[in-house]
């Protein structure tokens, strides 16, 4: 399978979970949340050369040279051959890849792919975090599903830095209210569960119990609702309720070829979600073979 990816100019109106999925028969697909956080990544900026090592328990270190990074903020951005990504097609890069993102992420750099590149990622659990603008170029990338530790993690995470919080004072919902109160931040994104109801039964082959009666919509700094997607469901009762505040800015991701070799799993419902994720605000995503 093979996708060419244009996400241009983001612009923000409204807060999208949205889950890439490469995998066989199924090119993408929405899901609500995102479990499978990245690992940690500690970012050093000793004596010696700019360095990228993994440890046994996931932590990505990277040590960047004082010297490289004021070569790489001098040029205004990061590739990820700064980091040892070889681009052969052949070397696993997805440690290379992360770090080049989490050095961008901390200095507010963007990253541009080295052009002409093939990126091959192996299935180890590695996830890289975007939160600037990201060039792909002509770039390929590879992933590899056939050995993977971890099936629903993500490649790479589009992230706000945004922290989500508690809205207080809010014990119930009704359906099609046109206003919460509040105190709010500025335009956020409201994720309200009431885990009693279940809802989207599934009965027959693949049947399931349901899912806790779940609603997201969107409030202005003055909490009152956008109706163009409003509160669908009564909410006697709010057994957890969180609300991430939209981002402001424009976040650009372009170019980029990516192939899936596809993994080797009978038909079971096993699901691989190692792909892109956005839990960012985000307009129009485009998705075209």
């Amino acid at each position: 399978m093979i996708f060419r990816l244009k996400l241009a100019t983001m612009r923000i109106l409204f807060f999208l979970f949205f889950f890439f999925f490469l995998f066989s028969g199924m090119p993408y697909m929405g899901q609500g949340q995102d479990k499978n956080l990245p690992a940690e990544v500690v970012i050093t900026s000793q004596k010696g050369p700019t360095k990228v090592s993994g440890s046994e328990s996931g932590t990505l270190r990277v040590n960047v040279s004082r010297g490289d990074l004021k070569k790489f903020k001098r040029r205004g951005m990061v590739r990820y051959g700064d980091f040892g990504a070889a681009g052969d097609g052949k070397t696993n890069d997805m440690d290379a890849i992360a770090a080049t993102h989490a050095v961008a992420n901390q200095h507010a750099l963007p990253v541009k792919a080295d052009e002409g590149a093939t990126y091959y990622i192996g299935g180890q659990d590695r996830t890289a975090v975007i939160r600037t603008n990201t060039d792909f170029s002509t770039a390929e990338f590879i992933i590899d599903d056939t050995r993977v530790q971890n099936r629903n993690a993500p490649v790479f995470l589009v992230s706000s830095s945004q922290q989500p919080f508690t809205p207080e004072g809010i014990s119930s919902l009704k359906r099609n209210q046109m206003k919460i109160v509040t105190s709010l931040p500025g335009a956020c994104l409201i994720t309200v569960t009431n885990s009693g109801i279940k809802r989207y039964i599934r009965y027959g082959p693949n049947q399931n119990k349901g899912s806790a009666q779940t609603d997201i919509f969107i409030v202005d700094k003055e909490g009152r609702v956008d109706m163009k997607a409003p509160i669908i469901w009564d909410f006697d009762q709010i057994t957890a309720i969180s609300a991430i505040p939209i981002d402001t800015d424009t976040l650009t991701i372009s170019g980029g070829r990516f192939t899936t070799i596809a993994n080797q799993e009978t038909s079971k419902y096993s699901y691989y979600s190692r792909g892109i994720s956005i839990r960012r605000s985000i307009s129009k995503p485009i998705f075209s073979p």
